[in-house]
This record gives C-alpha cells, structure tokens and sequence, in this order.
C-alpha cells in the first residue's frame, strides 16, 4: 500500500504540489497557533486527509490512458476543479489561524501610509462622491470578482486547453496562498471598520436593487454576523494585501499570455473592480499598491517553473 502511495506521488504536478505543501504549511501553523488540543489536532487530521484525497484524484486521472482521458468523466472534472475548494477551505482555516493568534492589527499604520501618501484617506475622500447607480454598478462588480477564477479556468476547461488550465490555476493558486500569508503577518481589517461606521454602510453606500444583498452575502461569506455590534472582531483580517488586487490582475496577465478574446473584457473590469475596493471602502490604497509585487513574483515564478513546457493557445483534446 505503502509503495503503491508513492508510485501516485509521481503524478503530481507543479499545482497539485503547491496545493500539499500549503496545507501541510497551514496544518503546522495551525498546530502552533490554535491552543485547544482537540481543535488543533482535528485541524492537522482533515489537512492530511485533503492531501490525501488530492493525490488520489490526480493520480487516479492521471493514469488513465489518452483515450480515456477524451471521454467526459467525473475523474476529469474533480482533477481540474479541486482547487475551488481547497482555496476556499484555506481561506476559511486562515480565518480560524488568525483569529486564534490574534496578535493585533495593522490597520493604523496602513491608514498612515495611505494619509502620508495622499495627504487624506481615499476612502473619506470618495465618501463626498457617494450616488447610488454608482454604488449598485460597483458593486455588482465587486461581486463578480467571486466568480471570475471559476469563469476564466471554465473558459480554458470548455476549450480543452488542459495545459494552460494547469499552468492558469498554479498561478492563480500561488497568488492567492501569497495573499493569505500576508494576511497572517500583517492582519488588518479594512477601512469599512476603522475609519467609518461599518453600521452606517448600508444607509451611506445605498444602492439601487442589489448593492445590500450582494454587500450582506459578502459579509457573510466573510463570517460577519448580521447586526452584530462589534463587527470588527468577527472580520476576516484580510484586508493586506489585497487579494482583490492579485487575483484580477493575473487573471488579465493569463487572458492576455493565453492568447484569449477575454482579456478585453478583463483589463476594464480589473480597472472598475480595483476601483470598486476603495469606493465601497473594502480595501486602503496602500493594500493595492502591495498587491503588485506579489503579482510580479507570482508570475516570475510560474514562468521560472513551466518555462517553455506550454505551447500557448493549443487545444489539447483530452
């Protein structure tokens, strides 16, 4: 059994390695940080059982020969849309990681850089330019950031671009595990809790039909309860850098490397959707700003690993 586990391990590839080693990593902190033995030990179990269900995914794809490999499956789809779930997953045991170390947030001297920098804070700035169309436009936007990982790596699956998708979905993971390691250095909670009245959201950024129940499922997938009165120590401390910022901005590299027709759909909406954090008060300038180095290195080290191993914009019908 043993020597059949290590025979699967060869069929990892560059992604599925990243998706082991960061919950092996978070399944350490975890072990670390949460004080509750039975918590601790309950968390380093379930990350050891994901590992172990990735390998057997893959390999389980991975083994079948080329012709099978054509034939739609649920194989198939489970090997190239696990990592949804275990970038969810992660970014819920941050949460769980954070919250059990809660030591202290750093939203004082993002305020002061942001202050240093413009001599006001963005948000407050734009809070005199408040109307409603324009806050139930961003954020219709804001929320489709939620689902735009899902619509470029289906744009890739439905053209059987398998390769691309692979290499897609390594870069779009290490930019998201980057961000989830700064938010456990630097916590912070956004300017929505520190510099207004999280409260008062809902009757200063009045939209027009949709703008509150797209702001109150965020909350909640954020884990804020509903009309909770200290909503800042439920908040997710995930304001720097701002994931936001990463995700959008390597999926429009990806459309524009990949050769594909949506990157003029991306490029204005990563614009409107960075935008959208600072005037629906999710994010501080200084949390965009940082966001683009780990863009940079996310790239440089995709690019490092694949090297010429992708032929860009062929179908591979498999």
């Amino acid at each position: 059994m043993i020597t059949s586990f290590k025979k699967n391990l060869k069929y990892l590839e560059i992604p599925d390695i990243t998706n082991q080693f960061f919950l092996l990593l978070l399944a350490l902190i975890s072990f670390i940080a949460i004080e509750n033995t039975s918590e601790k030990f309950i968390v380093l179990f379930v990350n050891l059982i994901l590992c172990i269900l990735i390998i057997s995914i893959v390999s389980h794809y991975e083994k079948k020969s080329y012709d099978l490999k054509r034939h739609r499956s649920f194989t198939r789809f489970l090997r190239y849309w696990y990592p949804v779930f275990t970038i969810l997953f992660c970014f819920k045991e941050i949460y769980l990681i954070m919250i059990n170390l809660n030591h202290g947030l750093y939203d004082s001297y993002l305020i002061s850089i942001d202050q240093w920098i413009f001599g006001q804070n963005p948000t407050v700035f734009l809070s005199g330019y408040l109307n409603p169309y324009a806050v139930e436009f961003l954020q219709i936007v804001y929320g489709l950031f939620y689902l735009m990982p899902v619509i470029y790596a289906l744009e890739l699956y439905l053209w059987h671009r398998y390769d691309e998708l692979k290499y897609a979905i390594f870069v779009v993971l290490l930019g998201f595990y980057l961000s989830f390691i700064g938010y456990v250095i630097f916590p912070a909670i956004g300017p929505r809790f520190t510099l207004h009245d999280f409260q008062m959201i809902d009757n200063e950024l009045t939209g027009i039909f949709l703008a509150q129940k797209i702001r109150s499922f965020i909350n909640f997938v954020e884990s804020i309860p509903h009309n909770v009165p200290n909503p800042q120590d439920f908040a997710q401390r995930d304001a720097f850098p701002s994931g936001h910022t990463i995700i959008i901005l390597l999926i429009t590299y990806l459309s524009h490397k990949i050769k594909s027709n949506s990157f003029y759909f991306y490029l204005p909406y990563s614009v409107l959707m960075l935008f959208s954090t600072l005037y629906l008060r999710y994010h501080y300038f200084i949390d965009l700003a940082a966001g683009i180095p780990v863009v940079i290195i996310t790239i440089f080290v995709a690019n490092k690993l694949y090297g010429d191993k992708i032929i860009f914009g062929k179908n591979q019908q498999v």
